[in-house]
């Protein structure tokens, strides 16, 4: 059993993630006070705090406000699918959601947003082909994160893992530069660290750091993947634990990069670096958190198109 794992049932799942977040904090603390202790000053470690959360949040916003427009030009959700939300949300006391059907995704299910501006977005194959038992248990995992409040953490993750590396990069490197340089070298890490969409801007990004940023990272991946296994036992809750599974082993069997079921859903295929720092548990374990197995619910996954009005 992982660490993470043993603390979550010592400690129960909302207090083991809290407890993951504030070794995550502590880090951070020790890294800008290392800062601190070695020449910078105290108005230079705060800018570099902020710039690293600030931009996190405002190119996070800058994104969901562009998602939001283009859901603006989909179109409407087939009737199942916006009964099936209305009710999820209804039964976990949020705000009734938008629902989208994205026709371009071979596979996942998705929530943006928060509040009363929120959407839960649905590949077609899974808005088409999922029983109404099975749809309706990943979209009570996915408006879990909005009830439980884990949507709001993930950027205050990514800015301290952000301002973490960026420490260390001045530490190790940064701080021997003119200002000027150094200034515009913290930039084009961090542009580096939000936009990590190539393997150039990860490599760069973990190198420049002196790989600190795979310490934090595998930090906040031990809180995310708690807050997956509470969102999962939400959803279990408001639907049961075979429609859930079933849902959940579709949707990491249809796609390799899904808010549900995470990228490289299934253990096998999982890279070392990706054990480590996947924000999603295996599918395989938390099947088996539910005594089940993916022969278990592969039978029933879907193959066929559902019937809507």
């Amino acid at each position: 059993m992982s660490p993470t794992r043993r603390l979550a049932r010592e400690a129960g799942l909302p207090a083991a993630y809290r407890l993951v977040d504030a070794a995550l904090l502590a880090v951070l603390a020790a890294v800008l006070a290392a800062c601190y202790a070695v020449g910078m000053a105290p108005a230079t470690v705060a800018a570099l705090a902020l710039a690293s959360f600030g931009l996190e949040f405002a190119v996070g916003r800058v994104v969901t406000d562009g998602l939001f427009r283009g859901l603006e030009l989909a179109d409407e959700a087939p009737p199942r699918l916006r009964r099936t939300v209305a009710a999820v949300a209804a039964d976990l006391g949020v705000p009734t959601p938008s629902a989208v059907v994205d026709r371009e995704s071979a596979g996942g299910v998705s929530v943006l947003g928060g509040g009363d501006r929120a959407a839960v977005v649905v590949s077609a194959p899974l808005a088409e082909r999922l029983d109404d038992p099975a749809l309706r248990a990943v979209v009570a995992h996915e408006l879990a994160h909005l009830s439980l409040g884990h949507v709001r953490r993930v950027p205050l993750r990514e800015g301290a893992a952000h301002a973490v590396g960026l420490a260390a990069c001045w530490l190790v490197a940064l701080r021997h530069l003119p200002p000027t340089v150094a200034a515009l070298c913290g930039g084009a890490f961090l542009a580096a660290g939000v936009a990590r969409s190539n393997e150039f801007n990860r490599l760069l990004y973990v190198l420049a750091s002196a790989g600190t940023v795979l310490v934090v990272g595998a930090l906040a991946a031990r809180a995310n993947r708690l807050e997956e296994y509470h969102a999962d036992d939400v959803a279990v809750r408001v639907t049961s634990a075979t429609d859930f599974c079933t849902g959940l082993y579709a949707v990491g069997r249809l796609g390799d990069d899904d808010a549900v079921a995470g990228r490289s859903p299934f253990g096998a295929r999982r890279t070392r670096l990706e054990r480590v720092t996947a924000d999603h548990p295996t599918v395989e374990a938390r099947l088996a958190r539910f005594g089940l197995s993916p022969a278990d619910v592969a039978e029933r996954a879907p193959t066929g198109r559902a019937a809507d009005d």
